[in-house]
């Protein structure tokens, strides 16, 4: 496989258009193209960038015998949505002052649990990092219908702006002094990787780190 093949690969697999793989490394999506195409070779800064991104090796990259470990985006896990339906619920998370109030489950995958919320007389949707997630208890009764609920995946982010949370550091009192979250507080998601979220500008956070995203209005 040349490397043109396996950055195609690599970039559809994980559900990455031409211009978002483009705009993080800083490059022009012709060139993107013309590396697929292996009409040119992209240089090593260039390559190095894409072995971060994808979370493999360069050796992988350049190697035309070698195999790249390139995973699927996980799926959602086949979820039962009529256990959640009829309920609101309160999430708490593990930091000082986190969590969600008052939203309907709509879905899930590995990592992620998804929501809906009504916002000033508008849907918004949001994802809880599951590894953070406290509690999960039900605030008060619904009469909405499995019909009324949306079901969306991690890519339902791409190309919004939202709010992330990142986990709580610990501290004096525990995340209190922690500011990493003002420079995520408006933000672009351009996609999901295996173990980042790409955002616009280049920037990027790991997945481990989110507590939680919700979409701005």
């Amino acid at each position: 496989m040349t490397i043109g093949e396996k950055i195609k690969l690599l970039r559809t697999e994980k559900g990455i258009t031409q211009e978002a793989l483009a705009e993080n490394l800083n490059v022009s999506r012709s060139a993107i193209a013309k590396w697929e195409t292996n009409s040119g070779v992209p240089e090593l800064s260039n390559l190095i960038m894409i072995s971060k991104l994808f979370d493999i090796s360069v050796d992988e990259l350049i190697d035309d015998k070698k195999k790249s470990k390139i995973t699927e985006t996980k799926d959602d896990k086949i979820f039962n949505l009529s256990e959640y339906v009829g309920k609101y619920y309160d999430i708490e998370l593990n930091g000082w002052d986190d969590g969600v109030f008052d939203v309907f489950i709509i879905g899930e995958d590995e990592e992620f649990l998804f929501y809906q919320k009504t916002n000033q007389t508008r849907t918004v949707f949001g994802m809880i990092g599951k590894k953070y997630i406290l509690s999960v208890k039900v605030s008060r009764q619904s009469d909405l219908s499995h019909d009324d609920i949306s079901s969306i995946n991690r890519n339902y982010f791409c190309g919004k702006s939202v709010c992330i949370e990142l986990a709580s550091r610990e501290g004096f009192i525990k995340g209190f002094f922690d500011f990493r979250n003002d420079d995520y507080l408006d933000v672009i998601v351009n996609s999901f990787s295996e173990s980042k979220v790409l955002l616009k500008y280049g920037k990027d956070v790991n997945i481990d780190n989110i507590s939680k995203i919700e979409e701005l209005i």
